[in-house]
Formats: C-alpha cells, sequence, structure tokens
C-alpha cells in the first residue's frame, strides 16, 4: 500500500485540513511546478552561459562591458521582480482562498501598474545612461564604458517587453502555472542564442550576407528576443487556462488589491534594492581591480548560476505552495512543502557542486583561454562550490517566507548577509590583506553561509505562518 503522511483533523496539527494526502501527491505538486521552473531556468542559463562565450570571443573588453550592463540591468529590474514577488503570492493566496475572481482582477492590476512603470524607467534610463555609467564605473578601462554604453542604449528599446515578461510569469506561477513561462523562455532563448551567433560573427551563404556585427549585434539580438517574449507572454495570459486576462474590462485600479500587493511588493522592492544595490557595489568595486577581474567574475558567477538553477525552480515550487497553503489556512502543510523541497533541492545542489568542484579548471576555460583568467577562475569555482548547500538553504527558505509574505525578515537579512559581510568583507580583505578579486570570492561565501543559518533559524521558530497578506 501507498504511504500516506499522518493527518488529522485539527487546525493545529493537520497537514491538509480533512483531506488526506498521499506522499505521492505531495511529491507530485512539488514536482509539477519545479521541473517546468527548473527547465526554464536552466535554458535561460544554458542560453546566457552560450551568449557569454560568444561574446568573450570578440574579446575581454566587450565581455566586461556585458558584465557591468547585466549587474545594472538586475538592479533596475529590482522593481519589477518585487512587483512579481508582490503578484505571486497576492495570486497564490487568492487562489488558496478560492476567489478566483479576486486572482484575476490581481492580474490585471499587476499588468496596468507594469505597464505605466516600464515605459517611465525605460525613457528615464535612456535620457541618463551616459551619466549613469560614469558615475557607478568610472574606474573601468575606457573602451569598456564605451561599450557597455552602446550595448546599454540598444537594448533599453525592448525594457518595457522585458518587464512585462517579468511581471506575468510572476503572475502565472502564483496561480500554479509553471509551464507557460517555461515555454516562452523556449522560444526566447533560442531565438536569442541562434540570432546572437549570426550577428556577432556574421554568415555568408548563396541565399544571405550579413556582416558580422560584434557586441552591436548581441544587442539586437537579446532585443529581438526580448520583445518576442513580451508578446508571446501577453498572449498566453489572455488564453491562460488558470486565471486568462479579460482583456474587454475597463482598465481601472482597485486600491484594495494594490493594498495587498504593495504589502508583499515594497518589502520585496526594498530587499531587491538592497540586493541588486549591493551586487552594484560590488561590481563597482570589481571594476576598480581590472578588466581580468571584471571577466573572472562574470565567469565565476555564470558557472555558479548553473548548479543553482535547478534549485532556483524548487524555490518557486515554494513561493506558490506556501502561499496556496497559507491562502487555505493549512499552515503545517505549507511547512511540509519546504522540509520536502528542502531535502530534494540540498541532495541536488550537492551533487552538482562537487561536479564544479572536480571539473573546475575545465568549466573556466570553456570561456576563455587567458592563464590568469583560468588561474583565477578555478579558484573561485571550487570555493564557490562549498557554499552551494547554504546558498540552497537561502534561495529555498527566503522564497518560502516571501511566499508566506514575511518579506521584512527576508529584507532585514539580506541587508546584513550582502552589506554588513559581502561588500565589507571584501573591502577589507582587499585593502588590507591585498587578495584582489580572490578576496571578493571568499566574502560571497561567507554571505551565503551567515544568510543561510539565518533563514534556517527563522523557519524554525515558525512565526512566518501567521504573516498576514
Amino acid at each position: 500500500m501507498e504511504k500516506r503522511t499522518s493527518t488529522t483533523r485539527s487546525k493545529g496539527n493537520s497537514l491538509t485540513g480533512e483531506v488526506i494526502l498521499t506522499e505521492s501527491i505531495l511529491r507530485k505538486n512539488i514536482l509539477d511546478l519545479a521541473i517546468p521552473a527548473t527547465l526554464e531556468q536552466i535554458l535561460i542559463m544554458v542560453v546566457g552561459v552560450v551568449s557569454t562565450i560568444l561574446v568573450g570571443r570578440i574579446g575581454k573588453e566587450a565581455l566586461s562591458a556585458v558584465g557591468l550592463i547585466n549587474i545594472l540591468t538586475n538592479f533596475i529590474l529590482a522593481l519589477f521582480t518585487a512587483l512579481s514577488t508582490g503578484s505571486t503570492v497576492l495570486v497564490a493566496r487568492l487562489i488558496g482562498e478560492r476567489n478566483i475572481r479576486g486572482a484575476k482582477e490581481a492580474v490585471r492590476q499587476s499588468l496596468i501598474i507594469a505597464i505605466s512603470a516600464s515605459v517611465i524607467v525605460t525613457i528615464a534610463c535612456y535620457a541618463s545612461a551616459e551619466k549613469i555609467l560614469s558615475i557607478l564605473f568610472s574606474q573601468a578601462e575606457k573602451e569598456v564604458i564605451r561599450l557597455a554604453l552602446s550595448y546599454f542604449r540598444l537594448i533599453l528599446y525592448s525594457f518595457p517587453f522585458l518587464l512585462i515578461n517579468t511581471i506575468i510569469s510572476g503572475v502565472l506561477r502564483g496561480a500554479g502555472d509553471t509551464k507557460t513561462p517555461m515555454k516562452v523562455a523556449y522560444i526566447v532563448n533560442i531565438i536569442n542564442v541562434i540570432l546572437s551567433a549570426i550577428l556577432i560573427f556574421g554568415i555568408k551563404t548563396s541565399f544571405i550576407s550579413i556582416k558580422p556585427l560584434g557586441l552591436i549585434g548581441a544587442g539586437i539580438a537579446v532585443s529581438i528576443a526580448r520583445v518576442i517574449g513580451g508578446i508571446f507572454i501577453s498572449i498566453s495570459l489572455i488564453k491562460n487556462k488558470f486565471i486568462p486576462l479579460e482583456v474587454k474590462k475597463h482598465l481601472s485600479f482597485n486600491f484594495y488589491l494594490i493594498k495587498r500587493m504593495l504589502r508583499v511588493g515594497i518589502p520585496a522592492a526594498l530587499e531587491q534594492f538592497i540586493m541588486q544595490g549591493g551586487f552594484l557595489i560590488l561590481q563597482v568595486i570589481i571594476s576598480g581591480m581590472g578588466t581580468i577581474a571584471i571577466a573572472v567574475y562574470q565567469i565565476g558567477m555564470s558557472i555558479n548560476s548553473i548548479s543553482f538553477m535547478p534549485v532556483w525552480g524548487f524555490s518557486m515550487a515554494a513561493t506558490t505552495l506556501v502561499g496556496q497553503s497559507l491562502g487555505a489556512s493549512k499552515p503545517d502543510l505549507a511547512e511540509e512543502y519546504v522540509r520536502r523541497i528542502l531535502k530534494m533541492s540540498l541532495i541536488l545542489i550537492c551533487l552538482l557542486g562537487s561536479i564544479n568542484f572536480t571539473f573546475s579548471k575545465q568549466l573556466v576555460s570553456i570561456y576563455s583561454l587567458d592563464p590568469e583568467i583560468i588561474g583565477i577562475g578555478n579558484f573561485a569555482i571550487k570555493i564557490l562550490s562549498l557554499s552551494l548547500p547554504f546558498l540552497c538553504l537561502v534561495s529555498v527558505i527566503s522564497s518560502s517566507l516571501r511566499g508566506a509574505g514575511d518579506i521584512i525578515y527576508v529584507t532585514i537579512t539580506t541587508f546584513i548577509g550582502i552589506w554588513c559581510f559581502r561588500i565589507v568583507l571584501a573591502i577589507l580583505l582587499n585593502k588590507i590583506l591585498n587578495l584582489n578579486i580572490y578576496g571578493v570570492w571568499i566574502a560571497v561565501c561567507i554571505d551565503f553561509g551567515i544568510r543561510g543559518l539565518l533563514y534556517l533559524a527563522r523557519f524554525k521558530r515558525g512565526k512566518w505562518k501567521s504573516a498576514i497578506v
């Protein structure tokens, strides 16, 4: 007979209320959300790796320029990631409450805000692009800044579509639909990598001839892919069977739902600004260490992200399942989901980390043939591999707390880890011990360890189960 979880009908001890869930159903609920989200992120990262390799073949200046812009882009996306988090949590709660009408209205409100804000942010960034780069990356080489400015201005044209895609994907995940964002990601990223290869290096056949465009070609490829992604995800939302967008309904602000969304969204925005701001400041520090350091950091984070992506998929599942379980007044079920997701993801991350540690030198050499980059990158990958279990705790538990609406603690912990440990330690290890980029990697790993333990302590206390959204 199939093993069953122990359940009662009492509110305090029941995992499922009056419904008995089997082990296989719990596992299926997790995997149905985690696998599509994982496949989506694996594809995104694989394409990101391929794109990084293609840009790296142009030269280390081009690679460094793209690295700077990626950090800056992530910082700008912080506001929209926060709105996406608020939408995900609110939609999950409403569906858990069986308020489908409210969930549909939350989708409309998210989209209205996303479209308005994305246009304003894009125009502001384009108008001040040169000033932003000169302030943030003044220590970088002039050629790197010149390439970064051209690339940044080019990809800004596609920003509204990228930001809309971010919001809609979050809404769909909150509804339990991780397959649609995955399908859109497949289309977008396959287009991106094909166009990048063609436009960066050019192509000449009997039918077509395209001159190599270098970094400009990479920017065009990214922009076209993002526009297609924004259009596809919008169409998918209109036709979605979970929470279809009612396009004919009059557009107006629902301040009650917006308030509920912002109750999660504002702390999430603060958390993202603290996090991405920390990453940006760290990039500024690294830019002063030279082009080699910038390139190594870009490569190290790219390789680390590949190993992390499967865990990201489980983290997305945690956000949705915790939100829906608490919306249905089943806090013990939410806790059970988190424990199971942690176990699955820790096993997976340890396996991937051991592969990274063993083949660290070979992995770095895929990106660059520069002996100095390979030497420093080899150290970076080995030390990052050892910190991956703590990164797993950070990702899964923080996503669970977001799903519960316990964002304030996540925000405080993010500040402690990134600003008080990662940034301060990186500066001290560089100034006092002259460790340069090596000190940065050590600081990054200590940050993961501190935050992982803080999140684990919060989870065990259980206060997150009573958070209000």
